[in-house]
Order: C-alpha cells, then sequence, then structure tokens
C-alpha cells in the first residue's frame, strides 16, 4: 500500500498496491460531495416516493393477462378490467422470453404464472398448451402461505381474540404474574453456538435465508413485522412470515409499543403459523418505530416493557419469546443491564433468551460495536442465556470473541449480508477465497429462488431484481481474500476503488448502482423502460 492511499481514511482496506485503481477513481461523485455529511449516510428518505413513481410509470405500460384467463376464477372487474383476456393477443404483446429455462418450472414441474411467465416458451408446447413434467425430488412448497383468511376475519372484525383479552384483563388486575405456563416447546439454552443468521429488514427475506441456510445458518429469523400491521391485515405484512422448508429452526420478529398489539399479533402467529419462537425488537433504531413506542424506545418505558413481555408471554404458551436489545439510546452510555433488570422484576416477564446488539441508537453503525459492554450484560442476565451481534465477518472474528466474551452464541447480521458463505467459513474454519463465478452462481440460486417466492410474472420479475440489487448493494463490499495485504477483512475498512482478478470479479465490487443493475440484466434480462434504482440505506459505514 502507497503512502497516499494510506492518508486517505485511516479505516482503508489493505488491498494489495497491484489492483488498486488511480486516485481519480477513488473519490466520491461531485453530487456526493455536495451533499452535507449528515445527508450522506442513514435512510434515502425519497426513495419511497422516487420508486413509486418509476413502478407505477413501469406498470401502465406493462401488458397484462387477466388471471381469469389462466386460473379457475371470474374476473371480478366486467367490462371494465384493463387487462388482457385474449392470450393471443397478450403473446404478441408481451416482452420477449428471459431464458428457455423457467426456474419455477424446473422446480416445480409446472409453472402458476402459466402463459403470463417470463420464461412462457419453457412450459408452452406445440399446441400452445401449458405442459406439466414429473420430479425425481417433490417440490417443497413454502410454509406459512396461507393468511387470507385471517386477513378476512381481520378486516371483518371477526377474529376471535378471546386468550389475548384474558391476558390484558390480567394485566389491569395484576394477576398475571401469579399464572402458571407450559414449559417452552424448544429450549433455548440448549442452542448454543449454532450459527444464528439476524433479523434483516428488505435483504433479510425468504430467498436470501434459503440461499445462508445452505451455506449453513442454523437458526433464521424473518424481517421485522409491525404488530399493528399484522392486525390491520396487510398482505405485504403476513408475507414476512413466510417460512422454508429448509429453516430449521425459524422465528418471527415482531415490533411494537403496547401490550394490547403485541400479545394480539403473537396470538395470531402462533396461533396459524409454524414458527419455533417470537423475537421482541427492542433494538431497532428507526425513527418511525422509535415515535411509535417500539425498537428502541420500548426498554426506556418500564411500565409498557412489562406489560409487553407478560401479555406476550402468556398468550405464545409454550412457544419461546426472546428479545433483542441495544446499549441504549446514547453512545457510550450502557443502559442494557438497567433493562435486564426490569424485565427480571418478574419471573414470569424473563424472555428465554436475549440478544444483545452492543451498539447504542445514536451510534448506528458508524463505530465499531463495542464488546466489552457484554460481560455487564451477560452478568445482569443470569441465568437468561445471551447471545451477542456485531462486526462479525470472518471465522476467526466469530471464535475470537465466543472464547473471549461469556456469551452463549453469536448472531450474524452484515457479516451474511456481505458474505453469506461465511457460516461455511465458521463451519470449517477457514477462509474461502471464493470465485467470482461461483459467487455469481450464488447471485443466479437468489434469483431462481426469489422467482419461485415471488412470481415469475413481468411484477414477480421485477420485485425480484429490485431485491437482488439490495443484496447487491452489500455483497460489493466484499474484497476477494486473494486481494488483501491482511487477513481478515474487518467490516468498517472501505476499500480504494479497486479492480478484480477477472472482469466479472471487477464487476461484483463495484459500489455504483449501474452497475449493480448490469449484473441483474445478466440475470433476469433488461430492465423495463422508466426503470429506476435508489438503494433504501446509504452507507455511513461498513
Amino acid at each position: 500500500m502507497t503512502e497516499e492511499i494510506d492518508s486517505r481514511d485511516a479505516n482503508i482496506a489493505p488491498i494489495k498496491e497491484e489492483y488498486i485503481l488511480p486516485r481519480e477513481d477513488n473519490v466520491l461523485s461531485e453530487e456526493a460531495q455536495a451533499l452535507p455529511k449528515k445527508d450522506r449516510r442513514g435512510m434515502n428518505k425519497t426513495r419511497r416516493k422516487d420508486m413509486k413513481h418509476a413502478e407505477t410509470r413501469i406498470r401502465a405500460s406493462t401488458v397484462r393477462l387477466c388471471p381469469s384467463v389462466i386460473q379457475p376464477v371470474q374476473c371480478k372487474f366486467g367490462e371494465k378490467c384493463t387487462s388482457e383476456h385474449d392470450i393471443s393477443k397478450f403473446l404478441e404483446a408481451k416482452s420477449a422470453d428471459i431464458s428457455d429455462k423457467c426456474p419455477v418450472y424446473e422446480a416445480r414441474g409446472t409453472c402458476p404464472f402459466s402463459y403470463a411467465c417470463r420464461f412462457g416458451g419453457a412450459h408452452i408446447d406445440e399446441n400452445g398448451k401449458q405442459t406439466e413434467m414429473s420430479l425425481e425430488k417433490p417440490y417443497e412448497a413454502t410454509k406459512n402461505a396461507q393468511s387470507m383468511a385471517i386477513q378476512v376475519a381481520l378486516r371483518k372484525r371477526t377474529y376471535d381474540f378471546e386468550r389475548s383479552d384474558k391476558a390484558l384483563e390480567g394485566l389491569k388486575n395484576e394477576t398475571i404474574g401469579s399464572m402458571e405456563f407450559e414449559k417452552p416447546k424448544l429450549d433455548m439454552s440448549k442452542l448454543d453456538r449454532l450459527k444464528y443468521l439476524a433479523p434483516l429488514t428488505t435483504v433479510g427475506n425468504l430467498p436470501f435465508r434459503r440461499i445462508c441456510v445452505e451455506y449453513g445458518a442454523d437458526i433464521t429469523c424473518g424481517e421485522m413485522a409491525l404488530a399493528t400491521s399484522i392486525l390491520a391485515g396487510t398482505p405485504s405484512e403476513y408475507s414476512l412470515l413466510k417460512r422454508h422448508p429448509c429453516e430449521k429452526i425459524f422465528g418471527v420478529q415482531l415490533a411494537g409499543g403496547f401490550a394490547d398489539t403485541m400479545a394480539k399479533a403473537s396470538q395470531i402467529i402462533v396461533d396459524n403459523f409454524d414458527v419455533d419462537f417470537i423475537d421482541i425488537n427492542m433494538g431497532c433504531p428507526i425513527d418511525v418505530v422509535n415515535q411509535k413506542g417500539g425498537g428502541c424506545a420500548l426498554p426506556h418505558r418500564p411500565s409498557k416493557l412489562l406489560e409487553v413481555l407478560s401479555a406476550t408471554k402468556q398468550v405464545i404458551g409454550n412457544c419461546p419469546l426472546t428479545v433483542k436489545i441495544r446499549t441504549g439510546l446514547k453512545e457510550g452510555v450502557l443502559k442494557a443491564p438497567e433493562t435486564i433488570e426490569t424485565m427480571k422484576k418478574n419471573s414470569y416477564h424473563w424472555p428465554d433468551l436475549i440478544t444483545f446488539h452492543p451498539r447504542s441508537k445514536e451510534q448506528r453503525y458508524t463505530k465499531l460495536a463495542n464488546w466489552d459492554y457484554t460481560n455487564d450484560v451477560v452478568e445482569a442476565a443470569k441465568p437468561i442465556p445471551v447471545w451477542a451481534c456485531g462486526d462479525v465477518l470472518g471465522w476467526e472474528d466469530y471464535y475470537e470473541r465466543l472464547e473471549k466474551y461469556p456469551v452463549n452464541g453469536i448472531m450474524i447480521g452484515r457479516g451474511a449480508l456481505i458474505k453469506p458463505w461465511i457460516f461455511t467459513e465458521i463451519e470449517e474454519r477457514r477462509t474461502w477465497d471464493i470465485s467470482s463465478t461461483e459467487r455469481f452462481e450464488m447471485l443466479k440460486k437468489f434469483v431462481d429462488y426469489g422467482l419461485d417466492h415471488w412470481g415469475s410474472d413481468d411484477a414477480g420479475v421485477e420485485r425480484t431484481r429490485r431485491f437482488l440489487l439490495e443484496f447487491l448493494s452489500f455483497t460489493c463490499r466484499y474484497i476477494p481474500v486473494g486481494l488483501l495485504e491482511v487477513i481478515p477483512q474487518r467490516i468498517n475498512d472501505r476499500p480504494p476503488r479497486f479492480c478484480g482478478r477477472n472482469e466479472l470479479e471487477t464487476l461484483l465490487a463495484s459500489p455504483r448502482a449501474d452497475d449493480w443493475i448490469e449484473i441483474s440484466k445478466r440475470l433476469l434480462g433488461p430492465t423495463p423502460d422508466g426503470f429506476t434504482f435508489i438503494p433504501k440505506h446509504k452507507a455511513s459505514s461498513y
């Protein structure tokens, strides 16, 4: 490394000099430099509006086949229906197939998207009819996918919340602490040192979790779901509860600040879905969640915290309850032990497991996690098992922290987003210099799983593309092992602009959204007219 490169940033990644590109390729764009420092990080707050406008333009320009043509249902719009009812006309106007193989057809033996599938030629015979094929291995359907009846009952206000109402009544009468409860069906204290993939909003979707399980993740948890949205019957929120059969131990994470919504949402989940534990998110730093009393705000409302834990725990019965907490609100001020003492005031309030993220709400990800805080947290939590997470990007980090700190296990978040094969590295205790071809095959598998999950029609393809692009906004941070002067890569070290050992490796390392879109084109074909992509988060740290 040259002195010039070293002097730019104390957290520069140590890449071999022959792979570093000239200095002018390493600076921020003029647009980024013009922004105030605080606006270069956090969430892209204009993203939702811009993306919504772009998606509206794309939908308006896309010809769609009415579901009544390919499914045994009646068209509910009648003469006012704007979708195509004539198959031959639809096929004439439809965009060209992306590939001559349909991932959904290959996985299921049939494609439910029929003529609307963007790979439709793969399952249409010479007579224009849909075909089916037999599979050597039966298709494993996604679990927790049937929620329509629940949503309808919630909208009609006919769902039976008798159990939740009793728990909430117990809070008023202060009788909940004297109740007896079943032994948890899953003993969380016996999961020590299993590989736990953290719940990750947006990017921790089902296709991504499938990838991580194949690399060796033992425990998975769905993306954060809002209790109020579950109770509102919001379809997109129910999609967060879906579980693939490969997920061995699967939990659902809920966020909320009040006992009534948290208890009722938990009751819906444990009564109707296949889950192994419920996790309460008390560590989310996002303002919109905290302003409603959830996330990091909940531990600082002790009476509400106890009510949430008590009512939720009574309602879920023998389903284990876990919580995820941060150090507190302010950087450098450790409040987590006080939160734990509050939870332990009554033995019934105790969660079955605590996950501790040694960062504050204020800190977000701008500095490395302070693992020394885990000592006080573990001591305060005894005998409740404590897991910790933060900045684990290699098997060396994983085992070093297990040996140095008294935690029961380690949860992995950003490290898995950057390199999902971290679970294989941990299992085999080796640093994997994974090739660009292997990484591209991983992305291809993600796309196949995405099409199976979100659909292979126009809407499903574009949804898969957007989640792929969010995934690429993290995987681009991986620095190939063969390019590093010092191993392992540190999670907060930003690399200078560098080239890889081949064209694909260079492309996969690009921090530019245009290059991520190019990768998506190689996997999902051309983007629609008017397509735009803005990452959900601007990186304030690596």
